[in-house]
């Protein structure tokens, strides 16, 4: 076993891991309305890009954003397809349905894929529930599956990956 983890290369996946459904964001935030507030606001409509910039703060049901700089990307119908956050770093939390503690993460850059229900954290990236953990140069967070993947960084020097769960308690 230990030979096997020799022969893996920086940047490959480190630590796959499927947390319980405590996990899962709440279902209905996707239908409520998205309220952003910052410094600066430059929309572009033809090309489908918005970036706000300046103590922006993004609310949409429960969740909460937080940065410096925001880029969305959407499509002619105004549905959104990418949103870039960055910031020193930028801030993310979410209610998940079960309400059995709120997610955080905070990143120097948060990418989310709309249609993948995907949120990338890179740079210093760090996502947590309750008292569960996990830090990394790169963590992807699937909000729709509740599957974290967490990496260390491509130097050789990079921190690797830390991963704290507390033990579950039995029904």
């Amino acid at each position: 076993m230990r030979a096997s983890f020799g022969k893996m290369k920086y940047g490959i996946m480190l630590t796959l891991i499927s947390l319980q459904s405590s996990v899962y964001a709440l279902s209905t935030d996707r239908d409520q309305p998205i309220n952003i507030v910052a410094d600066t606001a430059t929309i572009d409509d033809a090309k489908g890009i918005a970036i706000y910039e300046g103590n922006v703060m993004v609310t949409q049901g429960t969740i909460l954003i937080k940065s410096s700089k925001l880029t969305l990307t959407y499509t002619n119908g105004q549905s959104l397809t990418q949103a870039v956050a960055e910031g020193k770093p930028a801030t993310f939390q979410q209610t998940p349905d079960d309400k059995k503690g709120d997610i955080h993460a905070t990143a120097n850059r948060m990418e989310y894929r709309a249609s993948e229900d995907m949120l990338h954290l890179t740079q210093d990236a760090k996502l947590w529930q309750d008292k569960d953990s996990f830090t990394g140069a790169k963590i992807s967070y699937d909000t729709k599956e509740g599957v974290i993947r967490a990496e260390k960084g491509s130097g050789k020097d990079s921190p690797r990956v830390s991963v704290t769960i507390q033990p579950r308690k039995n029904k």
